[in-house]
């Protein structure tokens, strides 16, 4: 009998509970930093739904190894993210924030209107360009210590994400490569995941400032102005390591960043348990 073989990474249980006494602006009191997070907070849960869709339609017609196997194990790791994150919308809620016609609009543009126009393997394609940037966000995030002035329940969060994005960051790829070996569409998927990520992005920020009270205030403009360009400079770098993307060579694990990932495993492994 062969021995079947597990996939690269497993799927972890965990089990985050958001108590009432995260404040509003829980990283480190900059708002527009927390924004960003929390912008990401309420577009993960449709989007690693998309993202499971996505790739579920091809896990059938996969070879059998190593690709089909870390699929399916990257299809459970973006279900408990999906869960995960969603569980801290009931406290931006009771903050005041509404966002529940944002996320509406968006559920209909991206995944009723854009999802259906494009052929299984554009959004395969687009799959594959969003995972790129969740997982360079994830290297900027753990890398920098970005996340270390966070209230620590949305720290543990956050590094737990961005540690497994880095740890699946090939599975998607490595799905596009044996579904197509067309460059074009990688690059096509990749322009509709950009226009996608950063749009969406912008959007939930400016929405959660103005909520706030404060998106036209000198303060939030400097700290928008230093978290994008001069201080953490996430614009440029994320925007760097995005063109990486497009050289013909390019693949995901060429990136030396699984360190970073492991380092969280080791320091959360008390936290939850793994189903595979």
């Amino acid at each position: 009998m062969n021995k079947i073989e597990k996939p690269d990474y497993p799927v972890r249980k965990p089990r985050f509970q958001f108590s009432e006494n995260v404040p509003k602006h829980w990283c480190g009191g900059n708002a527009s930093l927390t924004h960003v997070l929390n912008a990401w907070t309420i577009l993960f849960p449709e989007g690693e739904k998309y993202f499971i869709r996505t790739i579920q339609k091809y896990i059938p017609k996969l070879k059998e190894g190593k690709v089909k196997r870390n699929a399916i194990a990257f299809v459970g790791q973006e279900a408990q993210h999906a869960g995960e994150h969603k569980k801290f919308w009931q406290n931006l809620k009771d903050q005041g924030y509404r966002f529940e016609g944002f996320m509406n609009f968006v559920v209909w543009f991206a995944f009723g209107l854009l999802e259906k126009l494009f052929s299984e393997r554009m959004n395969m394609a687009a799959v594959a360009g969003l995972e790129h940037y969740t997982s360079l966000v994830a290297d900027l995030g753990l890398r920098s210590g970005l996340l270390k002035p966070a209230h620590p329940e949305m720290r543990r969060l956050f590094e737990w994400h961005a540690a497994e994005e880095l740890e699946h960051k090939s599975a998607a790829f490595d799905v596009l490569k044996e579904v197509t070996q067309s460059y074009w569409i990688r690059v096509i998927g990749m322009c509709i995941a950009s226009a996608i990520f950063f749009t969406f992005t912008f959007i939930a920020v400016l929405l959660f400032l103005w909520q706030d009270g404060i998106l036209f205030r000198i303060q939030t403009q400097k700290e928008l102005f230093q978290l994008l360009f001069t201080k953490e400079k996430v614009l440029p770098l994320t925007m760097r390591a995005a063109f990486r993307y497009f050289r013909f060579s390019f693949h995901p694990d060429e990136e030396d960043n699984l360190y970073l990932a492991k380092e969280i495993f080791s320091s959360q492994e008390h936290q939850y348990r793994e189903a595979i």
